[in-house]
C-alpha cells in the first residue's frame, strides 16, 4: 500500500498528464504525422504504454494496467475523455475497439466513484454510439 504522500504525488502526476492529453487540440491533417507521436511520447514516458497498445489490449488488460498505475475514479473518467477524443482520429479498424475500451474505463470510473453522474452517463452513451 502506498503512503498517502506518495499516493497524492502519483495522483497529481496522473492528473497533470491526463489534463495535458485532454487539452491537446487534434487536427486531422496533422494527427497521424505529428500529434499521434507526441501523444505516444507523453503516454509512454508517464504510463509506460502507447496508443498502439491501447488498440491491441482487451478492456480488462487496460483496466488492470490503469489499476496498477493507481488511477482513481476522476483519473479514469478523464482518461476515458481522452480516449473518446482520439477515436475519430484513429484508423477505422481501431475505432470500435477503442470505443469499447472507453466504455470499460467509464464504467470502472462510475463504479469506483460510487455516485451517479449524468455527465458520465452521457459520455458512456456517446462511446456506445461508436461501437
Amino acid at each position: 500500500m502506498l503512503s498517502k504522500g506518495l499516493k497524492d504525488e502519483e495522483n497529481q502526476k496522473i492528473n497533470e498528464l491526463v489534463g495535458r492529453l485532454i487539452e491537446l487540440e487534434f487536427v486531422p491533417e496533422f494527427y497521424e504525422s505529428e500529434q499521434r507521436s507526441k501523444v505516444n511520447g507523453l503516454l509512454f514516458d508517464q504510463l509506460g504504454f502507447n496508443i498502439s497498445d491501447l488498440e491491441t489490449w482487451s478492456s480488462e488488460e487496460l483496466l488492470l494496467k490503469l489499476k496498477q498505475l493507481n488511477f482513481d475514479f476522476s483519473n479514469l473518467e478523464e482518461f476515458g475523455d481522452f480516449l473518446l477524443k482520439i477515436i475519430p482520429f484513429e484508423d477505422e479498424q481501431h475505432e470500435s475497439h477503442l470505443a469499447k475500451a472507453t466504455i470499460a474505463v467509464y464504467e470502472a470510473a462510475q463504479i469506483e466513484s460510487k455516485t451517479f453522474s449524468f455527465s458520465l452517463i452521457q459520455k458512456l452513451n456517446q462511446a456506445k454510439a461508436l461501437v
